[in-house]
């Protein structure tokens, strides 16, 4: 039988993919059965759950079952898919947070497309566990809850995304630091970055009298201001780390 399925790419980005490994363990328990277990689920011929699956029945010509869900909305379907996701036993915390963050970013799209329709279609895509009135203030901890985690780590990996290097942030997604400890160096990489930036705010100044040329002076006098900003950035984020913590 030939299934002429989509494959549907905001959706599938929604998913966190399967280790090599994992896929294939998968791949190789299909093959041994002759035959895939679960039904590719669809909504409106859009494939939500099970596309390791079909990819992996179509290179092998092997039969699958399709089931068609029903959603209002392409929101509510997205909705859908993160929360089926958060249910999977395989994750690591980094991938629960990741869509619980997904998850909270399409809440507040949604809150938003209520407030503007006056609070009409509000129903189905409210988070788990939470009510019209109390929504804003328990959705951070229902989502930490769904993603098997405390709401201090949900909060404490918000901050890493938001005020670590890059490499900090690499390090926490990739596994190799785990949120805790990785969250402990923010304050010296914070620190680190703010003696940077004042050693060059203070060595621009000096160097501007300097400047005889005009188009010139005005170009370092800008990146003098870019670099204040980043100054006072760099102290909102100190006093925010030090409010919190």
């Amino acid at each position: 039988m030939t299934h002429k399925l989509v494959v549907d790419k905001e959706f599938m980005r929604l998913i966190p993919p399967l280790l090599e490994e994992e896929y294939r363990q998968l791949e190789s328990n299909i093959l041994d059965r002759g035959k895939c277990l679960n039904a590719i689920l669809l909504w409106d011929g859009i494939i939500v759950d099970g596309h390791n699956r079909f990819y992996i029945c179509m290179e092998h010509g092997i039969e699958f079952e399709i089931e068609e869900i029903q959603f209002d909305s392409r929101e509510e379907a997205k909705l859908w898919i993160l929360e089926n996701q958060l249910g999977r036993r395989n994750l690591t915390d980094v991938a629960r947070i990741e869509l619980a963050l997904r998850k909270e970013g399409l809440l507040t799209e949604l809150a938003k497309e209520r407030q503007t329709l006056g609070g009409k279609h509000k129903g189905k895509l409210l988070a788990k566990g939470s009510t019209e009135d109390n929504e804003p203030v328990n959705v951070r901890k229902t989502l930490a809850k769904e993603a098997g985690i405390s709401d201090r780590t949900l909060g404490m990996y918000k901050q890493i995304m938001e005020q670590g290097s890059p490499a900090l942030i690499e390090a926490v997604k990739s596994g190799k630091l785990k949120i805790g400890a990785a969250h402990k160096l923010l304050p010296k990489q914070i620190e680190k970055r703010l003696k940077q930036a004042d050693k060059m705010y203070e060595y621009i100044q000096k160097y501007l009298p300097t400047i005889t040329d005009e188009e010139e002076k005005a170009d370092i006098h800008n990146q003098l201001l870019g670099l204040r900003e980043q100054l006072q950035m760099l102290l909102a984020r100190r006093k925010s780390y030090e409010a919190e913590n």
